[in-house]
């Protein structure tokens, strides 16, 4: 299972990265980001590995998923607040 591998070859400098990000600007909503692109990332790659998909059923995958990820940004993105001019 190479995503094992994977996994760990990458949960190390994502741990260093993580607290440099949080040092220099001690910012929770940057940690969460880069939590959140980990993860998305991993879940992606455990489906291709766990269920051996082929090169057409990983694009597709891909598309899906981006098409999820973009339509939840949609719906859960501020709507700007228009300031009017004051005299």
């Amino acid at each position: 299972m190479w995503s094992l591998v994977v996994f760990w070859v990458l949960i190390v400098p994502l741990i260093i990265v993580m607290a440099i990000v949080y040092a220099t600007g001690r910012k929770l909503y940057r940690l969460l980001y880069i939590l959140s692109v980990f993860t998305y990332a991993m879940t992606i790659m455990y489906a291709i590995d766990a269920f051996d998909l082929s090169k057409n059923a990983i694009i597709i995958l891909l598309a899906i998923s981006s098409l999820l990820m973009i339509l939840l940004g949609l719906k859960f993105r501020k709507k700007k607040i228009k300031r009017g001019k004051r005299k």
